[in-house]
């Protein structure tokens, strides 16, 4: 179900607030967008792949990997944010992640979302061209497919995966597929610097 609120009081968001409902809220040109808390699914590929991520991140100082950061647009007259499941920033870009800070201001190497249904994942997409995303990886919750976006010009293009069904995300050197365990969808990952595969 989808609402408009045309005008939200600031109560209401510190309650929000309050209640740590906002985690995922964002800000579309001064357009309050409330998203509900992810499901138990949503989370399992946020949770496994974080944490696979930043022990990978840091073993190779690839950079800087955080979850719930903000990526704002700073160029724009009215607030505009969005948040991702997390970004990723390659090492020598790290000072983009401002201490104490909720928001990256400019376009990080990857930034990852995990698509749930009647989200709104593939409408950021032209928000993530215009800051300068040079990656975009978007999990499906259910299936567990994979797209990997890259920068071409000033767009974010569909990457074509390889013969074997791999999708490569060159930022972070690793390969991303939909697989199956147990009769049940899973995202395989293959790490390309460890030469190990996980599946979750």
């Amino acid at each position: 179900m989808r609402a408009v609120i045309l005008d939200i009081s600031p109560e209401v968001i510190a309650e929000r607030h309050r209640k740590d409902l906002d985690r995922k809220d964002e800000v579309w040109e001064g357009v309050y967008h409330m998203a509900p808390p992810p499901d138990e699914e949503h989370q399992v590929v946020v949770d496994d792949s974080f944490g696979l991520f930043w022990s990978y991140v840091k073993r190779h100082h690839l950079g800087v990997i955080r979850s719930n950061k903000g990526v704002r647009d700073i160029h724009c007259a009215e607030e505009n944010y969005r948040v991702p499941e997390w970004v990723f920033l390659r090492a020598g870009r790290e000072h983009l992640l401002k201490e104490g800070g909720s928001y990256v201001d400019e376009g990080p190497d990857v930034v990852i979302e995990v698509r749930s249904p009647g989200d709104e994942t593939y409408d950021k997409i032209p928000f993530y061209e215009k800051v300068g995303v040079l990656e975009l990886v978007i999990v499906d919750r259910d299936t567990r497919a994979v797209q990997v976006l890259r920068r071409i010009g000033e767009r974010l293009t569909p990457v074509s995966p390889n013969a074997d069904g791999w999708a490569y995300c060159e930022g972070l050197k690793v390969f991303f597929r939909a697989g199956t365990a147990n009769a049940k969808p899973v995202l395989r990952v293959l790490l390309e610097l460890d030469r190990t595969e996980h599946a979750f």
